[in-house]
Parts: structure tokens; sequence; C-alpha cells
């Protein structure tokens, strides 16, 4: 075959391949659960599928977004539109026009740039379905410990652990992070195993909490009572690395096993029975004569003199009982209980 019989050859099959780029199709997905972050639209066609370049997508075509997703237009390697809300849309601001249709670019056009690149079109077209679900039930198996700046109690110390869920919000910001599809486990590694994202919040709790504390003035053991509270706080410190980088918030956050060291432990007990007796005088009453018939018994026992082991009205131990006037815990005046 000739040279010139070469050229007709490919630009016709060009020509045929640009045609067959123009039958209409249709792009959905199924459900992506809890465990698919971004996937590639498929084609859903039994009839009249394209049956030309398969990273060409022909203008005019269907795209379904479902509930639960949002969808990319991918043209080039370039995000060129986002849906963020469920339904029917038409894909109609393609780079190759429709020939069926009589518009867009001129069929010319790609005949030589399927020439200079041996046949192919130079062009990548693709839609892509990111989540836009809660995923939900993610854990640390890392156990935190934190000094938190209570406002009750002063400094307490606990361990705690974090279970938490987060959803996608800008998500052309999230595909840029991945450019491909992609599984929740891929993006978050697994509880005993995080990647970043994960590591990203895990190293801001301690900031959080600590404006739970000195801003919001939460005691540590309402912060179950307060998750929308201790989830603004965390989204605010994580904001920088979330929300402007991947484009993701948390959306729930709750923190589990809280256990207070034992030196805060025996503080937050003493603060605690001292506020009852003082809010309720028929328990202090009960309390005082209580007190009054230890400290006779131990008075009693004791050969060396009288001297009071516990306080009388909030029943704290004290140390040098008989050379104090008011009670360290409750402020009680237990001077008239020396002998």
């Amino acid at each position: 075959m000739s040279f010139i019989g070469n050229i007709v050859g490919v630009a016709a099959e060009s020509i045929r391949s640009e045609i067959k780029d123009q039958y209409l199709e249709c792009f959905t997905t199924d459900t992506l659960g809890q465990d698919i972050l971004v996937k590639r639209a498929h084609r859903n066609n039994t009839d009249g599928r394209n049956k030309g370049s398969g990273e060409i997508i022909s203008s005019g075509s269907k795209v379904i977004v479902p509930e639960g997703t949002y969808a990319l237009m991918i043209d080039g390697g370039k995000i060129i539109d986002s849906i963020t809300e469920p339904g029917l849309y038409t894909w109609d601001d393609s780079s190759s026009g429709s020939v069926l249709g009589g518009g867009g670019k001129s069929v010319l056009g790609d005949v030589f740039d399927r020439f200079r690149f041996a046949g192919e079109v130079p062009k990548s077209q693709r839609i892509y379905y990111v989540n836009a679900l809660e995923i939900m039930n993610q854990t640390v198996d890392e156990v935190l410990n934190i000094v938190y700046p209570d406002p009750f109690y002063g400094n307490v110390y606990f361990d705690y652990k974090v279970v938490f869920s987060f959803r996608i919000t800008d998500p052309a910001k999230f595909f840029r992070k991945t450019g491909k599809e992609t599984t929740v486990y891929d993006y978050m590694g697994s509880s005993s195993s995080p990647k970043m994202p994960i590591m990203e919040l895990v190293d801001h709790m301690g900031e959080a909490l600590n404006l739970c504390g000195t801003r919001d003035k939460i005691s540590f053991a309402q912060l179950l009572s307060h998750k929308s509270t201790v989830k603004k706080t965390v989204n605010e410190v994580l904001s920088e690395f979330w929300q402007e980088q991947r484009g993701m918030t948390v959306e729930s956050i709750a923190i589990a096993d809280i256990t207070l060291d034992e030196e805060s432990k025996a503080r937050v007990e003493t603060f605690d029975n001292a506020k009852i007796f003082a809010d309720d005088p028929a328990a202090l009453n009960a309390l005082v004569a209580l007190g009054l018939t230890e400290a006779m018994q131990l008075a009693a026992a004791n050969t060396g003199g009288t001297m009071l082991a516990n306080c009388p009205f909030c029943g704290v131990m004290l140390t040098n009982g008989n050379s104090l006037h008011n009670c360290p815990a409750c402020n009680a005046d237990i001077s008239t209980y020396h002998k």
C-alpha cells in the first residue's frame, strides 16, 4: 500500500473511532458504603455502548449520582466539574463535542491529533465518585493520656481512648490528595497501624481537650455528655490539616475509657464528698452525729489522749488533728471536738 494510502487509512479509522465515541453512555456506581472512599464510575449500558476509546466520554452522556456520593469530572487529568447533589446529570462540556449531534469541536482536529499519536486520542476523560457518607467507628488502639485542666478539680491526670467518625466535605480537595480509587483502609490505616490522618487527630487531641477545660469550662466528668463541643473543638484544632488540606472533617467523636490516676481519683472523691455535705444539710447532720460517735470511740481507745483521725463532718482523714481548727477538705470548724 502506498504512503498516501496509509495516511488515508489512518484518517478513515480515526474518523470511525471518533464517531464510535459519540454513542451516548450512562455512568453510575454501586453504593460506596463504609469501606470505599473513591471509585471510578463504570458504564451502565447494555445496548449502544461506547465502542470507541474507553477514555472518551461522549457529549450528552448521562451521569447518575446516587445518594451519599459526590461525582467529579476529570478531563486531561484536571478536575473540570464536581457534583455534590444526587440526581441525573448530562455530560455536555466534553473537549470532544458530539459529532452525531452536529456540534462541538471539529472532527478534523482530532484526526490530526490521532495521526500524530499513532491513531490514539491523546485525552483522558473520567468520572470518579467520592463517598459523602459519615464513615463510622474509626478507633485508635493507642491509650492516650493528658493533664486535664479541670475547672473544678484543678489538674487531673487520666488515660482515655478515642472513637470517631469522619465525612468528606470537599470532594475535589480530597481527590487531589488521592488521585485514584481509594478505600478507608488505604487512606486511614487500621486502629493498630494508623496512617497520617489518624496520627494528625491523635497529635491534636491534647490541644483540643485543653481548650475544653480552660475555655469551655467542661469538667472531665462531663466530657462524655458534651460530644458536640468536643467535636467542634477537635475540628477547630484540626482545620489546617483536615479541612483545609484534605477536605474532610470529624463528624462525631467519643472520649472512651477515661481512667484517673490514683492521686487525681482521691482528690476528686474528697471534693465530691465535701460538696455533697455542703449542699445537703440532712446529710451533713448525719455525718456530724456519725463523726462524733467515731471520735468518742477513738478517744476511748487512745490511751495517749484524744486526737481526731477523721473529720466529723466529711470523714476525710486528718493528720495532726488536734492542731487543726478547720478541716482542710470541707473547711468545717473542728476545734470544738478537741479535748
